[in-house]
Parts: C-alpha cells; structure tokens; sequence
C-alpha cells in the first residue's frame, strides 16, 4: 500500500506518521508545518480569515504530488478546502481525516471554516470522542469511526523506577478553569508541577509560577516526566467538549497512577478506583492526592491495573493505524 501522510512532522501526528512506516510498504509526508513560515500567517489563519490562504495551500500542497496513491492519511484538515480535497481525491483510492480536535466548536476562531466546508467529501472521519460522532450526524456526515485514544508504543513506556519518583505533575496548555483549578490546590496546599504553554496568560501566575515550568513539552520528555511522577491529575478542555483524550492513556501505558476528572467516558476506559481516580471539583482532587500518596501499595496497584488494562485494549499508534486501515479496505473495525 502506497500511503500520502499529510500532516505536522511534529507531535503525535510524527508518531502516527512512524506507525504507518511500520506498517505500510511505502509512506510520503508533506509536512504541513512547513506551509506556513511565520506565525503572523497562522494567526490570521486562525482568526481572522482562512480563506485568504486557499491559495497557498492548494500551490503548497499539490505541487508535491507527482504520482498516485492508494490512500492519503490526512492529519491537518483545517487546512484542506473543499477544492483542495476533490483535487486530492482525483490522486488517491481514498482519503482520510484523522481528527483529534473538535472542529465543531468555536474555541479555535475559524480553524476548521475549511474543514467544514469539505467534511462531506472525506471517505472516512476518525474521531476519538462520542460527542464528535454526534456532532457530525447532526451535520449530515455519515462516514465517521470512533476510536479510543492511542498510544505510542514505542515512546509510552513503563519504567520501574517507583523508588525515584516524585509527587503530582500535570502537562498541558493553560485555560481559564485550568487556572481556577490548580490556583485551588495550590491554596489547599498541594504540592505539584504544571508544565506547559500559555500558564502565563493566568491572573494568578505570579502566585503559581513557581510550581510552573512554561513551553511545550516535547513528545519524549512528556514521557519522561510522566514516569518521574507518582501521579498524573488528567483534565479535559470543557470548551473543546473533550471527556477524554490522549493523556491519561498515554499516562497508563508510562505506568504513572491516574487521578482525572470524572466523565464518563473515562469510566467506560478506566474503572474506577481499580485503574484510575475520579474526582468532581479541586476538593476532590486534593483530598485523594493525598490518599494516593500516604497508600503506596494503593497508588502502585491503580498504575499497575491501568498499565495492563491499555495493553489489553490494543490501543497502540500501531493498532490505531491498522484498525483504519481495515476500515478503509473492507468496511469493518
């Protein structure tokens, strides 16, 4: 199989883009970090006007297409109009839209005007959240699978290094409520390390900086961090409607303990108090921080149940991959 990955050489899509290299005969990228060479150009993408660049993406994009595939593995969407797609399907069998955003939502400004204009023309779109599927049928888009978020196998390791770790690390961008929430540990007395990018947009990051390292966590270091901790607090963006999402996933198959908002969806994954920990509000959280901690055997226990849970699921990067792929062929999961 001849695939075309077009995506961010970057993140979990790179992780993706390997897992298809392992699994497919032969695998092209376009890098779609690339198409934009400065921010300003993105920002105004993003909130001002994506129609001003149809242009460019379309030249950018199809000028590196010389030959045709038997499937395009789309990881950027956002940037593909509707033109754009029927040009990509005249060069492929079928294309595809993993999408591990939500594009039905305004928290990204115009990010996805593109995506919807074209969504219809997706021979299939992959989705990680069941509020996604929902969404989409109320638009009319009938081609969707849902699946349960990856990991990758490769980066998301378990390490038996229980003696060196720490306390409680979160990793993740700043948003209001995130902000609220943390300051509410941090009076409650808590002790933890946030890490990630925006945290000094916050009204009390004086107060919090300290317990705040800023900048994006690179995919490597991310594991590295999640297995130096003896817990991992998993929130999920309420204006991206998210109940899941990689992280805790990714914090099972490290071996980290998981304490995450309670959702549902979680539930249906983890079970509780046996793989991960729920909590409602930051009382919550803290006071089973605490727990977790003065009960090693405990906290050891819920990481260990929780590692061998996402092993069973099947849940890999490489799984993921295969697991559309059939779909693709033959109409089955």
């Amino acid at each position: 199989m001849h695939v075309l990955f077009l995506g961010p050489k970057f993140g979990n899509s790179y992780l993706e883009y390997k897992a298809l290299k392992r699994i497919c005969k032969k695998v092209d990228i376009i890098d779609t970090n690339l198409i934009f060479k400065n921010t300003l150009s993105l920002k105004i993408f993003y909130h001002v006007a994506p129609e001003l660049f149809i242009w460019k993406i379309r030249n950018f994009i199809l000028s590196k297409i010389d030959t045709k595939y038997d499937l395009i593995y789309v990881r950027s969407g956002e940037f593909l109009d509707k033109n754009l797609v029927l040009q990509l399907k005249k060069k492929t069998e079928k294309i595809v839209f993993y999408c591990g955003d939500n594009p039905f939502v305004k928290r990204d400004k115009f990010r996805w005007r593109l995506f919807l204009g074209a969504a219809k023309l997706y021979d299939l779109l992959i989705f990680h959240q069941k509020s996604r599927i929902k969404m989409s049928k109320d638009l009319g888009l009938k081609k969707t699978m849902l699946v349960t978020p990856p990991y990758d196998k490769n980066i998301h390791i378990k390490k038996n290094n229980n003696k060196l770790k720490k306390n409680i690390v979160f990793i993740g961008t700043w948003f209001p409520e995130r902000g609220i929430f943390f300051k509410k540990l941090s009076d409650f007395g808590l002790k933890f390390k946030i890490y990630g990018i925006k945290w000094n947009k916050d009204p009390n990051f004086e107060n919090l900086k300290s317990k705040i390292k800023l900048g994006h966590v690179h995919f490597k270091n991310y594991a590295k961090i999640i297995s130096k901790a003896k817990i991992a607090i998993s929130l999920f963006s309420e204006q991206n409607k998210d109940d899941i999402t990689r992280r805790p996933i990714e914090i099972a198959a490290i071996g980290t303990a998981i304490i995450s908002k309670n959702t549902k969806s979680m539930k249906e994954v983890f079970k509780e108090n046996k793989e991960a920990i729920y909590f409602n509000n930051a009382n919550e959280c803290f006071k089973k921080c605490l727990y977790l901690l003065k009960n090693t055997k405990l906290l050891n226990r819920i990481s260990n149940n929780a590692n061998n849970r996402v092993k069973k699921l099947k849940i890999s990067n490489d799984d993921l991959i295969k697991k559309i792929i059939r779909r693709v062929q033959n109409g089955k999961n």
